[in-house]
């Protein structure tokens, strides 16, 4: 890189730093993802001489300011504390870090446990007599109310929580601890 020394180009990096992001990342850090996304998308600059190469650089480099400073203003959402590290948030080996987050929050963990669970109560389902199943169904997995159960199947509201009950008792011996009590997200 003749007539481009890299003294220059930290100079540069360095004075359109914020004072803060100086305080978090180097100029010498920027130039290293400069030259990194420089080399990743080579093959998007067409060369035409020195000066047109540094102007690239040039944007290569604001466009990792830009995103370095970016990502320090998230920390901004934390009242300046940085974000806490995942894997600090479940500091006891007895309590995971999906207890740990909001019931309704969505980790791998819990997709996967949920479809597990999903599949375990489809299959204990497929076991019940078809009237009972279907009320089951409708109440568990599509969440609707008794009453429009009930309508839905023509059957009188009595009948309907009858049959759910019946039906649930079933599950409950085939899936013991399916039923929520609220303390664990489960289900």
């Amino acid at each position: 890189m003749a007539g481009l020394p890299p003294e220059s180009m930290l100079v540069v990096i360095g004075s359109s730093m914020s004072k803060r992001l100086r305080e978090h990342s180097s100029p010498e850090d920027l130039w290293q993802e400069t030259l990194s996304h420089a080399w990743r998308d080579r093959a998007q600059h067409h060369w035409r001489d020195a000066s047109a190469f540094r102007a690239w650089l040039f944007e290569i480099a604001r466009n990792r300011i830009h995103e370095a400073a970016r990502s320090l203003a998230t920390e901004k959402r934390g009242a300046g504390r940085p974000a806490a590290r995942f894997t600090d948030i479940g500091t006891s080996t007895a309590t995971p870090v999906s207890n740990v987050l909001p019931a309704d929050s969505v980790t791998p963990s819990r997709i996967l446990g949920r479809g597990e669970k999903r599949q375990a109560l489809e299959q204990a389902l497929s076991r019940l007599p078809p009237e009972l199943a279907e009320i089951v169904r409708l109440h568990l997995l599509e969440e609707l109310t008794m009453e429009s159960i009930a309508a839905q199947l023509g059957i009188g509201l009595s009948a309907a929580w009858h049959r759910f009950r019946k039906g649930s008792e079933h599950l409950a011996r085939v899936l013991p601890g399916w039923v929520d009590d609220g303390s664990s997200g489960a289900w």
